[in-house]
């Protein structure tokens, strides 16, 4: 594979077209654009906003346009935009992002650290900080000491280069301490490798790079290594930035009012945290395909196969259009394939309705017989926006429903010749859900305020709450799981399920949680945030001795990093 991947970047390089970087996931951009797509979408459609991260040259297009049109906007909107050509202003033309410079030398654009900008090169180097400390009432303090930079460059307008490097030093509050960092998959939310650090703290590097360039005007290729999102709610039910980053290809066609999107991907099985060794690989292969059938309505289909062979990727799965479930089905049927649909509606200037249906395994004839058969694994969310809620500027809401049914995403056990167990094509890398991090078998509602004061348009205040019910596994004197369909790792057939028939939804030992997540941010700066956090999370289970509660408060600042949201 690694030689096909070579010969096609090579190839494509030659009849390379301007292409941008992509927006890092979780910035202000998304907010931003959400509000806008809703506002303004039959003047300025924002298309295919479920394919993300987005590419800058896209969101300046967008920005400029909107900035130079006769269109009348809030203080807060104007600066929201102004955001957007500053942070994009390598494809911007009529809009100054020209600064004061500090020294002579830095700062001489807003957003830029350092930056060149001189015939057929682009280069834009800045800071990275993510530095907070607080205390968790009734423990010991949390903290988060993250510091390095981020390049990213264009030449000849035909070929990107991104690079994304920190060396991070933290301590999680209790819960995530004593359910990831500690739990059966061990793992370190969100991210990879990593060190124990002093006490009960986690020492590790954040590395993401890709390079990308678009072919023939309409197609964008993408190598590297970083995270993936498809979707326009909270969560994704199809693959969200939930796990670590990992390594892939990735196409994306956009013409007409299609986009169709392709992502070859080499994931980490889940394993045995002990000592260093060359961990066993495992494959993932994703087609999207969206259709802007309205200005004001997307419709999308998706498809997704795990996959586990020795070391090695499948070539069948190579062919970019084609159906993976036929595919699947010629090899034998080994691997672990689903579909889905989704779909966004804006309405009125202030709603957005969206939705994701994922299907995992579906028999009809059991469904019909009511007999609660195993093996019928799907999922849903639905999600409402609505944004200037009773006409208020710049105060939005959130509310989405999430559920998936016991089993989903999780694959069949098998043993090699010599008995021992071979991994697992579940939907997970790296110990960590690919989908939503709650695995299956649950439902959550997840609720969200957003205020950017008018006269503040730098102040920002958000709140989530989170309520789920998980019907978990439940681990047993002997050491034996009884396994009702929420771990997502454990191997599910007939013979290891606790019951073929008579499945019902969050079946198994209840867990109710719930997290709130109060945040206040001050922008002093372009992408220099000050930032107040409140964090609350407790988990009631059926079983008393898996009972806890978690409160924490931090204070910090952010520079050009990502907001680290893990509320699950």
């Amino acid at each position: 594979m690694k030689y096909f991947i070579l010969l096609f970047c090579l190839f494509g390089i030659q009849l390379a077209n301007a292409q941008g970087a992509f927006v890092p996931l979780n910035t202000e951009t998304y907010r931003i654009v959400d509000r806008f797509d809703i506002k303004y979408n039959k003047i300025l459609p924002i298309a295919h906003s479920s394919v993300r991260p987005y590419n800058r040259k896209l969101v300046a297009n967008f920005a400029e346009t909107m900035y130079n049109s006769n269109i009348e906007v809030k203080k807060a909107d104007l600066r929201n935009l102004e955001y957007l050509l500053h942070d994009n202003s390598e494809w911007v033309d009529s809009f100054s992002t020209v600064n004061k410079p500090l020294l002579k030398i830095f700062y001489r654009e807003k957003a830029s650290f350092l930056h060149a900008d001189v015939k057929h090169f682009n280069l834009k180097v800045n800071p990275v900080v993510d530095f907070d400390y607080g205390t968790e009432f009734g423990g010991k303090p949390v903290y988060m000491s993250s510091k390095g930079f981020e390049l990213r460059a264009t030449l000849l307008k035909k070929l990107t280069l991104y690079t994304f490097l920190t060396d991070n030093q933290q301590r999680l509050p209790s819960f995530m301490r004593n359910e990831q960092i500690k739990g059966p998959y061990q793992n370190n939310p969100g991210e990879a490798y990593y060190k124990e650090f002093k006490d009960d703290g986690q020492d590790f590097f954040r590395a993401r790079g890709y390079v990308a360039f678009n072919v023939f005007k309409y197609i964008d290729v993408q190598f590297g290594y970083d995270k993936q999102f498809i979707g326009n709610g909270y969560r994704s039910l199809f693959l969200s930035d939930n796990a670590a980053p990992f390594l892939f290809l990735k196409t994306n066609l956009r013409i007409w009012k299609i986009n169709y999107q392709s992502i070859w991907g080499e994931m980490i099985g889940q394993y045995k945290r002990g000592a260093d060794r060359l961990l066993d690989k495992k494959y993932a292969v994703y087609h999207h395909l969206n259709f802007n059938v309205f200005k004001w309505l997307d419709v999308g289909v998706f498809e997704g196969v795990s996959l586990t062979r020795s070391n090695q990727f499948e070539w069948h799965y190579l062919i970019p259009i084609i159906f993976y479930r036929s595919i699947e089905q010629n090899l034998g049927s080994p691997d672990n394939s689903v579909i889905g649909f989704d779909y966004k509606a804006n309405f009125l200037r202030h709603f957005q309705l969206y939705g994701q249906f994922i299907i995992d395994e579906f028999n009809f004839t059991q469904i019909r017989a009511k007999n609660g058969w195993w093996g019928n694994k799907w999922g849903l969310q639905q999600g409402l926006k609505y944004i200037d809620v009773a006409n208020i500027p710049n105060l939005d809401l959130q509310l989405e429903y999430n559920m998936v049914m016991p089993f989903t995403y999780s694959h069949n056990s098998k043993n090699d010749a010599a008995g021992n167990a071979l991994q697992i094509a579940n939907f997970t890398h790296y110990n960590q859900e690919l989908a939503h991090p709650l695995g299956a078998n649950f439902r959550e509602i997840v609720a969200a305020i957003n205020y950017q004061p008018v006269q503040l348009p730098n102040l920002n205040i958000s709140l989530k709450y989170i309520n789920a019910v998980v019907g978990a596994d439940s681990l047993n004197l002997d050491g034996s799981l009884t396994h009702y369909g929420s771990d997502i790792f454990e191997g599910t057939d007939p013979k290891t399920v606790e019951n073929e028939f008579g499945n019902k939804w969050l079946q198994g030992n209840k867990h109710n949680i719930q997290n709130i997540d109060l945040r206040i941010t001050y922008q002093f700066w372009h992408n220099m945030f000050g930032v107040a956090k409140l964090g609350y999370r407790s988990l009631n289970s059926t079983i008393d001795s898996q009972d806890r509660n978690s409160t924490w408060f931090s204070l910090g600042i952010r520079v050009n990093a990502s907001s680290r949201n893990k509320n699950f």
